[in-house]
């Protein structure tokens, strides 16, 4: 995905690995209640028919490999929810196909084969959309990410009234925090976080002489737009006049 050369700094790329391993773990959650879902199916399922333990082996499958990422977020734990995915998907299939053959209409249902459909695509999109990570993701000090999410939530614990050095987007989402020459922002639930010199952050605004500012970011994990408040372009504005004066 193309993005600015600024997020290949090593600051950056620390923020990168906090947002992609609370991706995978909000990825583990959904892969946990599919693994539930389809472990409640299995056992009434298995009434009818014994043959359908397969299905069940494949929920307490789901189950687990969404328990495992949970607890050790990686792309190979992302990756095995989406092929236990597309696994259940096709255990679907099979049955839907065999009930038509005998007749067996009534029994045919396409939540069965929705769902599980949907829920293969959302899993390799994630782990398509995160593969340029998985070398800092596996590689990168547990510390170190330790350090940036901790400033990271830090951010949105803090009182908006009482900082003049914070601004938020009008959506409540995003915070950036302004520093001597450069802006930290953080995206609600660590969608997203950053660190921009205060040229590159400029450079993302269109146009200043606004009053409401937008910003647009191009971001490793998708492009993100934030839009600001009057009161809140005014900080921004305030901020980077300031910061120009100082660099003179």
């Amino acid at each position: 995905m193309a993005h600015d050369p600024v997020f290949d700094s090593t600051e950056n790329q620390a923020l990168l690995v906090v947002c992609a391993r609370k991706t995978i773990r909000t990825a583990a959650l959904v892969g946990i209640v599919w693994g539930v879902i389809n472990l409640v199916i299995a056992v009434d399922a298995i009434r009818d028919n014994i043959l359908n333990v397969g299905l069940l082996g494949l929920a307490l499958l789901m189950l687990g490999t969404g328990v495992a990422a949970l607890m050790r977020p990686s792309l190979h734990a992302l990756l095995a929810e989406a092929i236990v995915s597309v696994l259940l998907f096709s255990w679907n299939v099979g049955v839907t196909a065999l009930n038509a053959s005998i007749g067996h209409t009534g029994n045919v249902n396409l939540h069965s084969l929705i769902l599980p459909a949907l829920a293969a695509v959302v899993f390799f999109k994630q782990y398509s959309k995160l593969g340029h990570l998985k070398k800092a993701i596996e590689t990168m000090d547990s510390k170190t990410v330790q350090e940036a999410s901790g400033i990271c939530k830090q951010l949105f614990k803090t009182k908006l009234k009482e900082s003049v050095d914070i601004a938020e987007a009008s959506s409540k989402r995003c915070r950036l925090r302004f520093m001597s020459d450069s802006v930290f922002c953080v995206q609600r639930n660590l969608t997203a976080a950053f660190h921009l010199s205060r040229a590159d952050f400029q450079q993302c605004i269109a146009d200043l002489s606004r009053p409401k500012l937008r910003m647009v970011v191009r971001h490793p994990l998708g492009k993100v737009t934030y839009g600001f408040n009057k009161k809140n372009s005014a900080k921004i504005k305030s901020w980077l006049c300031a910061s120009a004066l100082n660099s003179l």
